[in-house]
């Protein structure tokens, strides 16, 4: 899956010469965590984040008004806020690719660019979606995980297995184990014989980690 599946296209954004004020307002309106800055409307130069805003606010124990507040976040600029070096990635890149920065950076979405021009933005929000969808866990079927031999055609041996009683493979996925020489193998599977068919992967001799 790539990431042009997933973004979110033509995002909000703001100008680096914008008031902290107005980020703020576009933020609480739409309910959103990140916006891009644009210089010009062209390049983008930085980013803005919820995170940002707060720690750029008066503190609470502040004595102002709030009109003195109000003011004071309309003449701050979100240039002078802003998260500068942005992390970026392509439309074309995969999902995972995405997911992988974001973890390494620790950060909360990724702007997506293409030839410098800012086509959308991928958010941890979307990432989840993504990964949900791809185990098909808001579909029909039952979830299965299993701890298998890491040797090559395992994975054919047991859908050979799961065809024999007329299964339908919602969605197949793998995880590493503690055991170098295993691997975890989660399987949702659509079947009226589901009973059956974990007595026989029992009998087969592969270990059921959990079944529901």
């Amino acid at each position: 899956m790539i990431v042009a599946k997933r973004m979110m296209r033509n995002p909000l954004f703001v100008d680096e010469n914008d008031s902290m004020k107005k980020a703020m307002d576009i933020m609480k309106e739409r309910e959103i965590r990140h916006l891009p800055v644009m210089k010009g409307r062209e390049k983008l130069v930085g980013i803005v984040t919820e995170r940002d805003i707060k720690q750029a606010s008066p503190s609470l124990a502040t004595s102002l008004e709030i009109r003195e507040i109000y003011y004071l976040l309309d003449k701050v600029k979100v240039k002078q806020i802003m998260t500068r070096r942005v992390y970026t990635v392509s439309s074309n890149a995969s999902i995972e690719e995405a997911a992988l920065i974001m973890r390494e950076k620790k950060i909360g979405c990724l702007p997506v660019v293409d030839g410098g021009k800012l086509v959308g933005i991928l958010t941890e929000t979307d990432i989840l979606d993504a990964f949900l969808d791809s185990l098909g866990v808001h579909g029909p079927g039952y979830r299965v995980e299993l701890a298998l031999p890491n040797k090559t055609g395992i994975l054919f041996e047991v859908l050979k297995l799961i065809k024999d009683f007329d299964a339908n493979i919602v969605s197949v996925a793998s995880a590493s184990h503690e055991d170098p020489g295993m691997k975890i193998l989660i399987l949702r599977i659509e079947t009226k014989n589901y009973k059956m068919l974990k007595a026989a992967l029992k009998k087969s001799g592969y270990e059921i980690l959990s079944a529901d």
